[in-house]
């Protein structure tokens, strides 16, 4: 079963979508996507009564108990194998928790390859959480280009260059998320400064999701392949803000102790 790694610190829409599960359990936290002091004692709370390590991370055993008998929460993953690192270490990580990763080898057309892969596998408004897993630089993101820069546009990756091509291409994913849907890009660099914020408000605008990036380096491996490694940026669609979508957010359905 995959999951999602969040603790104290995190400042993510996932975050929101956690808070709002904490509170069918009968939590009382303001749905804001930041994982403060109140979150932690919440999940902490949730994980003594559940017998499990009252550790305040919410990781591959608390994810699975936090959102059982919910729809629309599935986790999926897309790998950029065309470096072969990202396969022994990224997608590994993933296959040995029982996720079942897209792996995007080295090609042209690989960001239109990997979105056909990801449409015509999963059920519409099924998606929590899209993670793209590849190398990246501020405003841009692998998805089959590997480490090396080939010269040339290929459409091997997603950046402020060839975003306007690929906006009709990257739309073709809206209909997958569901009422909590998000993206996150686990590359290097692709949130920071103007051209990462740029890329990312794009995506978010095209997608009705928020979609989020590391604004500095990743070096992916064990946990790091499943939550961020520092700061990120987050778009959110139409110039929104984090507190209010997460405050926007459907409550869950009641949950009783077991």
């Amino acid at each position: 079963m995959n999951y999602t790694y969040l603790q104290e610190g995190d400042k993510l829409p996932a975050v929101g979508v956690l808070q709002k599960l904490l509170n069918r359990t009968g939590a009382h936290l303001v749905c804001d996507g930041i994982f403060g002091k109140r979150t932690k004692a919440a999940v902490v709370e949730f994980q003594k009564l559940r017998k499990l390590v009252p550790d305040g991370i919410v990781g591959e055993v608390t994810w699975p108990r936090l959102f059982a008998n919910t729809n629309n929460l599935r986790i999926i993953d897309c790998i950029d194998v065309f470096d072969p690192d990202l396969l022994t270490m990224e997608a590994q990580d993933i296959k040995n928790v029982g996720g079942n990763p897209f792996i995007i080898g080295g090609m042209s057309n690989g960001v239109e390859q990997a979105i056909m892969n990801i449409v015509g596998s999963v059920t519409v408004g099924s998606i929590f959480l899209l993670r793209f897993h590849g190398h990246g630089s501020p405003g841009s993101a692998a998805i089959s280009g590997g480490k090396y820069i080939i010269p040339g546009e290929h459409f091997s990756s997603i950046h402020t260059g060839n975003i306007t091509r690929l906006r009709p291409i990257i739309r073709r994913l809206w209909p997958i998320f569901g009422p909590y849907g998000c993206v996150q890009f686990m590359h290097c660099q692709t949130g920071r400064g103007n051209y990462g914020r740029n890329l990312l408000s794009t995506i978010a605008d095209e997608l009705g999701v928020p979609v989020t990036a590391a604004k500095f380096d990743q070096y992916g491996g064990g946990l790091t392949t499943f939550r961020f490694e520092g700061p990120t940026f987050t778009a959110i669609p139409r110039g929104g803000t984090l507190e209010k979508w997460c405050g926007g957010l459907h409550n869950f359905a009641q949950m009783s102790v077991r």
